[in-house]
């Protein structure tokens, strides 16, 4: 397999290798002045559990800022997502799913993506399920930091941690400093309310609380193809509280989310444009967290958490009567870490408990009281891991880690990473990365049943995956930093939803296939003196479904992000402009075109002290596209937004 790698990525590497160089050679001589701006190299926390560059980190690594958020008027974690390079997002407008590396199934509930807050797991116990749109339980503008570590993370986080994690760093009470409100308002009568108050007390404790409220009319007038128009269907509402207090070693935090959407297109045979038709989603969580660092060097963190999810769906099958979804999951866990660094390794050691005490799955008719599915089990998970960092030389690392696991009823799991860290020269990095991961069934895709058409699945088998992965970051001029990441990713014993919604032909979860997927990912980043930064990127990718001669659905073959932002007037106000590309993805029966997308924001900061403003236009040259549907919805594609705009202030008292 080694040998076939060069030719796989011969043609796409030199492409992209001649583009990024020609970008490099155009602004080479207008950089010369510069001032040097990638002298410091960022950390992560997340791809190892402890702060390093991310040029030493076992992993490919992309971060986004509270900065980023303001400066490109990102709305929701989807955007924050979406912007970054090799990945993208889908939209049946009931949820928003993520595309990983070529990976987007239908029918996915971004169950093979971990979404950590702070660390803490926010995955939910019954469907796996991992929010980035309006139903996440953290406000946009509560975010310090979003990193994203692709590729597997077993060897340290378990099931979920499948192609990739998103770690998402809240603010501090030291990051705001007293009360503040936000208001935002924008096209199809889009409007949020937010109250934030953030402090830093004498003793050195910090405290940051806020509360939101969002509602959106959506699309008034929705094209559903083969149904007609789905008219004031698309209405989104949700309610955020978020809390966090550190008092020396520990910190206790907090954050709950209710939702409730109508989609617009029937699920399944639902009657079109019932108003009755809603789906309600509950999170919560509280975690205390206990982290301390020993004179000898060794670093002790503990926590200890509680998490909550409820899902309610109202489904009008028939005119006189009503069709729910009552769906309740609860559970506890601890966890605790020993990370220490000593001679030329840096160890870490730790393990994790989680009980699920409920897990909960009704489904009945309300007004003749039949009911389909009464699925009430409870189930301890836990796991343990090690990992060495292990400095060779001066300018080589060797990254090692293992993680076993135990789902009680379901598998034993062992998985592996390996990192070889190497820097030649000062400027150039080269890591070269294996791994393994795994994700087992939910709860969900085993045990829920509807009737006749919806069928549970007993026997379903572990997803597992293994990659191989190369990446080269290469400092250039000192105000460029170039990323090339080629990868080779095989995929086995895939669960995706099958059957056609009948009697005869039930829905059912099961293992189906094996998917390879190779593929190249590019970027070029630049910072100025003068403020402005841009990042340029490029993946290409393409995945094969062993006993298909054709491409998976929702894979598109090229991604292409430009992303710039600066200073329009001294350092009180600013553009952001994305523009994005997506190629051609299948749907289960035909494809959707590519599509470009632009978006642009202006934003102000202390014109009037303590006041910030924003307006942003999404979708700028209102481009008409689609995304391709889910599997249990009436139509193949789903048509998105056109042109939309958002005005947005933040004042600080």
């Amino acid at each position: 397999m080694l040998l076939l790698i060069p030719k796989i990525f011969a043609r796409p590497f030199l492409l992209n290798l001649a583009l990024t160089f020609r970008v490099v050679a155009e602004d080479f001589t207008a950089a010369l002045d510069e001032k040097i701006l990638f002298e410091d190299i960022p950390s992560v926390y997340s791809a190892s559990r402890y702060e390093q560059p991310v040029t030493q980190a076992p992993s490919s690594v992309s971060i986004v800022t509270s900065e980023d958020i303001k400066k490109f008027g990102y709305r929701n974690l989807g955007d924050i997502v979406g912007s970054m390079r090799g990945m993208y997002t889908s939209n049946d407008r009931i949820y928003q799913r993520i595309g990983i590396r070529g990976f987007n199934r239908s029918g996915d509930y971004n169950t093979r993506v971990l979404v950590l807050i702070d660390g803490h797991r926010s995955n939910d116990n019954l469907v796996d399920f991992s929010a980035i749109g309006s139903e996440f339980m953290v406000d946009v503008d509560d975010i310090s930091r979003v990193e994203l570590v692709r590729g597997p993370a077993s060897s340290l986080y378990g099931s979920n941690a499948f192609l990739g994690i998103l770690n998402i760093i809240t603010k501090r009470g030291r990051d705001l400093e007293g009360p503040s409100v936000t208001g935002v308002f924008g096209s199809q009568e889009t409007y949020k309310g937010k109250f934030t108050y953030g402090q830093r007390f004498d003793n050195g404790s910090e405290l940051y609380l806020s509360g939101s409220h969002f509602q959106s009319e959506g699309e008034d007038n929705l094209s559903v193809a083969g149904l007609g128009t789905a008219r004031d269907m698309d209405k989104d509402r949700s309610e955020r509280g978020f809390a966090k207090y550190t008092l020396g070693d520990f910190t206790l935090s907090g954050a709950y989310v209710s939702r409730s959407k109508r989609p617009p297109v029937p699920i399944v045979d639902t009657i079109f444009n019932d108003s009755r038709n809603r789906l309600d989603d509950d999170r919560a969580y509280a975690d205390l967290l206990y982290e301390h660092y020993f004179d000898n060097g060794l670093e002790v963190m503990a926590r200890a958490y509680y998490d909550f999810n409820a899902f309610d769906g109202y489904y009008a099958f028939v005119p006189d009567d009503l069709s729910r979804d009552v769906f309740r999951g609860q559970l506890w866990g601890n966890e605790l870490k020993l990370s220490k660094a000593f001679g030329d390794h840096h160890v870490i050691v730790g393990g994790e408990y989680r009980y699920n005490f409920q897990q909960a799955m009704r489904s009945f008719e309300r007004g003749s009281g039949e009911q389909f599915a009464d699925v009430a089990i409870k189930r301890t998970i836990w796991g343990v891991y090690i990992q060495d960092d292990y400095r060779i030389l001066d300018n080589l690392t060797l990254n090692a880690g293992v993680r076993y696991d135990r789902y009680e009823g379901i598998a034993d799991a062992l998985n592996p990473r390996a990192a070889l860290i190497y820097q030649p020269f000062a400027d150039t990095t080269l890591k070269l990365l294996y791994g393994q991961s795994f994700r087992v069934p939910s709860a969900f895709e085993e045990n829920y049943r509807f009737g006749n058409i919806w069928v549970g699945s007993s026997d379903l088998e572990p997803e597992t995956m293994r990659s191989y992965e190369l990446n080269l970051i290469q400092r250039i001029q000192r105000n460029y930093l170039l990323t090339l990441a080629p990868y080779f990713n095989q995929e086995f014993d895939m669960i995706r939803l099958t059957g056609g919604g009948t009697v005869g032909d039930p829905y059912i979860y099961k293992n189906v296939n094996s998917i390879e997927t190779y593929g190249i990912e590019t970027e070029l980043q630049g910072q100025w003196e003068s403020g402005w930064r841009a990042a340029f990127s490029y993946a290409y990718q393409q995945s094969r479904v062993q006993g298909d001669p054709g491409k998976p659905e929702n894979s598109p073959e090229h991604l292409t992000k430009l992303n710039i932002t600066g200073p329009l007037w001294q350092d009180l106000v600013f553009a952001g402009f994305n523009l994005s590309y997506t190629s051609r993805r299948n749907t289960f029966s035909s494809d959707v075109p590519g599509y470009f997308l632009a978006n642009m924001t202006v934003f102000s900061s202390n014109l009037i002290p303590g006041l910030e403003l924003s307006g942003s236009i999404y979708n700028l040259f209102d481009s008409r596209y689609h995304d391709p549907s889910t599997t249990d919805l009436r139509a193949e594609t789903i048509e998105q937004n056109g042109r939309l705009f958002l005005v947005k202030f933040n004042y600080e008292f």
